[in-house]
């Protein structure tokens, strides 16, 4: 099986010196375990023997005499086979999900981004800062330093837009002074400057947390996935991914608005208090309910924090930030996973958090480049 495969790849990389440190933990794990159950107070090297004698004779034997010449030590010794075997079979059953993980693992996603001008151009934006600012003079990192490449964007506004890809987040000042958040796989179009115009408008697509700076002869609005979010004064989330069945708003202070733009007869539009979010499904059909806010900003704060949460919605959250592809076993149930509760650090190694997803039961994982499998 490939479990006995690859401890036998281990075994000859190990005497010939090539492991890893990982690979060598695993061998000593395994070889612990294995050498823990031997009973009857057989030593490795007698049962070794014994098991050699036994597949020598067994292959070699007609089949009416295989069993019967054997003494009663090595009757012992096959039966002990046997049940050192199976043994063996689920402890790596059950180890090798550790040491796949461990041995395939992948880092945390980290600060990334571009940033399109108007014109086309696109630059890639350094990751030790975090974040950019709009202001007079055009695009600047958050601590003053030029972006290379990036002149001013002139008196004139020019739509720009700030994209993260997936395993990456960032974070922009925009020119009236509201800071916005971007998650992973998300992007935002906004104005260079907001001179002039009715309304400050920007446009959303994955998910993103907003301080806005609230100016009531010139409201802030949000467009994303059918629904325009307008500040009355607000910091709030919105959660648009276009793999996600809802798109969720959620005030986290002040006050804003909600309508959709999806069912043009039946406009409706939803006044927001704190702790209250906003749900609009495909059809346009709003509708709110109060949550824990520290939940929804998890992401911000560098958490994953899981209320309830199912295992598809969690592994989607995962595939984003670690940039993975994630995929089913055939016939597993997702409607018999579990539910996850608790917090665990978005700046973890995805080996860690898959692990602690595994303690609530049900499910393993394995690691194969960038594909992650969930299995029963």
């Amino acid at each position: 099986m490939m479990q006995k495969e690859e401890i036998n790849a281990l075994l000859q990389k190990k005497q010939a010196g090539n492991c890893t440190p990982e690979e060598i933990d695993f061998l000593e794990s395994w070889y612990a375990q294995w050498n823990k159950d031997l009973p009857l107070g057989l030593t490795e090297e007698e049962l070794l023997e014994d098991l050699f004698i036994i597949k020598k004779m067994t292959s070699t034997l007609p089949a009416e005499r295989k069993f019967g010449t054997l003494s009663q030590k090595l009757l012992i010794a096959a039966s002990l086979l046997v049940m050192v075997s199976v043994g063996l079979y689920y402890y790596l059953h059950s180890q090798h999900t550790d040491y796949n993980l461990a041995l395939h693992d992948i880092q945390p996603g980290s600060n990334k981004a571009t940033v399109t001008l108007a014109n086309g151009q696109k630059f890639d934006l350094k990751n030790l800062t975090g974040g950019v600012v709009v202001d007079k003079s055009g695009l600047e990192y958050n601590d003053g330093t030029d972006i290379n490449g990036i002149g001013s964007t002139g008196v004139a506004a020019q739509q720009l837009v700030l994209a993260t890809p997936k395993g990456g987040q960032y974070q922009i000042t925009l020119a009236d002074g509201t800071k916005v958040w971007l998650n992973a796989a998300s992007s935002l179009k906004f104005l260079s400057n907001f001179a002039g115009q009715k309304e400050r408008r920007v446009e959303l697509t994955g998910e993103a947390y907003f301080q806005v700076t609230h100016n009531a002869k010139q409201p802030f609005r949000v467009m994303s996935a059918g629904q325009v979010a307008e500040d009355l004064g607000t910091s709030f989330n919105i959660n648009c991914y276009a793999d996600e069945p809802l798109s969720k708003t959620t005030l986290v202070e002040g006050s804003m608005q909600i309508q959709s733009l999806k069912d043009a007869q039946h406009l409706k539009t939803v006044v927001l208090k704190p702790s209250q979010q906003v749900s609009v499904d495909a059809d346009g059909t709003i509708t709110s309910r109060l949550v824990n806010t520290e939940e929804t900003l998890g992401w911000k704060n560098d958490n994953f924090i899981f209320d309830g949460e199912d295992l598809n919605s969690a592994m989607r959250k995962i595939a984003r930030w670690y940039n993975v592809d994630v995929v089913y076993e055939p016939g597993l149930k997702i409607g018999t996973t579990p539910v996850l509760e608790g917090l665990v650090s978005r700046k973890s190694k995805l080996s860690e958090v898959l692990k602690w997803i595994e303690t609530v039961g049900g499910v393993r994982f394995k690691i194969e480049g960038r594909r992650v499998t969930v299995m029963k």
